[in-house]
């Protein structure tokens, strides 16, 4: 009897792991579940040689589309996460069904601290923003969102334990000493937590939230807006939070969504252009579905005061949107970590908005922002550090100057500046104090990076000093 038993058993063992594959061409995995680009269909040649890959490319793809592997998932997250109260699926199980990213762990705890240095730098960085909006005409605030565990930590698991102080709460201390125009969206949504601002199972703000972060942040541009906080509102739950989907991708609970009954001024899309739905787009825009919501640009039919909006946002500004467009005639909307301020029109008000995991992506990487000149500026009495080794990257807007400063330097108040000489001549410029990691291809935190416009007509060879603290930085000569 042992013998027929063991090969029934194989043989069902077998069937049992054929079954996926025998499955595919029947059941198809539903991607519109999971916010990615599912792996494709690998080829045995790729440009016309034998793909060296394929075995890892083809495992990819069989994983991505696997038949049931939404429900396989949502058993396994339901096990690990909801009965075990384990972290799955880069999602946190919190008390009483609220969800939190996993990623906010490290704000909420403090384990990933930004440096005295970087603080600096970040505010030095928001500091030549806003200097370029002002010069321009406009008004500037920086808008940093607050994680959900920062407004309501008392969901978090019992194991998480909150720290006192966190970048976000740092980096706002430093903010002032810079003349920096920030929005202290922390205060003001723990200010209204009890009525009910973040989603229990989506990693965002609900529709109250971002009403009540709209009105503070006009506030700090000092712009004039209607005024709803009186408006009607109903509650439906009708909203499938983000968090919900990555840890019960086939199918969960549904969340409350605050929907105002507000009649919203009418307006078009300027880009893209040709859009026949204005509020049809606008939804999509809101929507979680991320479809070329990269850039667009929009023009309020009920305003004709020249009013102009800039703003440099992440997926929290999917719900100021209508609130946004009802406020400027023009309005720009970029989905970017960096802002390009070289083309700003005169009077555009600019807002640059990140949620508090991101903080860091501020010092990633420079904003696309020409050096502004600067003056009477020397290396005079400065101490001399060793010799940098700059790059300076040639293009059609006209270069782009980049290195590393020694990671022992005293940075003093966190500005960096170029001296250019050529013929006794010296220019003078601020740089960012930012630490091009990606482009350098090395590690390290300090350092500079600067963009140089063609109109400095820069042409022949000059002799770089980089001016950072006290520290004078000799970086030979560069040829423009």
């Amino acid at each position: 009897m042992k013998k027929p038993f063991r090969l029934v058993y194989t043989i069902l063992f077998l069937l049992l792991l054929c079954l996926p594959m025998v499955l595919m061409p029947f059941l198809r995995n539903d991607a519109s579940l999971e916010k990615r680009a599912l792996a494709k269909l690998p080829a045995y040649l790729s440009k016309g040689q034998l793909n060296v890959d394929f075995s890892d490319q083809f495992e990819a793809w069989v994983n991505d589309h696997l038949p049931l592997r939404s429900q396989l998932l949502t058993a396994s997250n339901t096990l690990n996460g909801s009965l075990l109260q384990g972290q799955t699926a880069n999602v946190i199980v919190g008390r009483e069904g609220w969800l939190f990213f996993a990623s906010e762990a490290a704000d909420y705890m403090d384990t990933a601290p930004m440096t005295e240095d970087q603080l600096k730098a970040a505010a030095v960085t928001l500091s030549l923003l806003q200097e370029r909006t002002v010069q321009s005409g406009g008004h500037f605030t920086f808008v940093p969102v607050p994680n959900k565990s920062s407004v309501y930590g008392e969901y978090m698991p019992s194991r998480y334990r909150a720290a006192e102080e966190t970048n976000l709460t740092r980096l706002c201390a430093v903010l002032p000493a810079y003349d920096v125009t920030w929005t202290d969206l922390l205060s003001v949504l723990t200010a209204h937590k009890d009525e009910g601002v973040c989603h229990r199972r989506d990693s965002h703000w609900n529709y109250r939230g971002a009403r009540y972060g709209c009105d503070a942040i006009l506030t700090s541009l000092e712009r004039a807006h209607p005024d709803y906080r009186n408006a009607p509102y109903t509650e439906e739950n009708t909203w499938r939070g983000d968090l919900d989907k990555l840890l019960l991708p086939a199918g969960g609970v549904l969340d409350t969504q605050i929907n105002y009954q507000v009649t919203h001024r009418d307006f078009l899309f300027t880009y893209p252009q040709g859009v026949s739905g204005a509020q049809e787009q606008l939804a999509i825009f809101m929507s979680d579905r991320e479809e070329r919501d990269e850039l667009f640009s929009t023009r309020n039919k009920e305003l004709d005061d020249g009013s102009t909006l800039l703003m440099a946002r992440d997926s929290f500004g999917r719900a100021l949107l209508p609130w946004m467009i009802d406020s400027y005639e023009n309005a720009t909307f970029r989905r970017q970590d960096r802002p390009e301020l070289n083309d700003l029109a005169e009077g555009t008000d600019v807002v640059y908005e990140i949620v508090e995991r991101n903080l860091s992506r501020v010092i990633e990487t420079a904003p696309f922002l020409y050096a502004p000149l600067r003056e009477n500026l020397s290396a005079d009495g400065r101490l001399t550090g060793e010799a940098l080794s700059p790059v300076c990257d040639l293009a059609g807007y006209g270069a782009h100057l980049y290195g590393q400063l020694p990671q022992e330097a005293d940075l003093g108040d966190g500005r960096v500046y170029l001296l250019l000489e050529q013929d006794g001549v010296t220019l003078s410029l601020e740089a960012f104090p930012i630490f091009e990691g990606k482009l350098l291809k090395t590690e390290g935190t300090k350092g500079f990076s600067a963009y140089l416009s063609k109109e400095l007509a820069l042409s022949g060879s000059y002799t770089l000093t980089v001016l950072a603290g006290s520290t004078a930085y000799p970086c030979g000569t560069l040829v423009f």
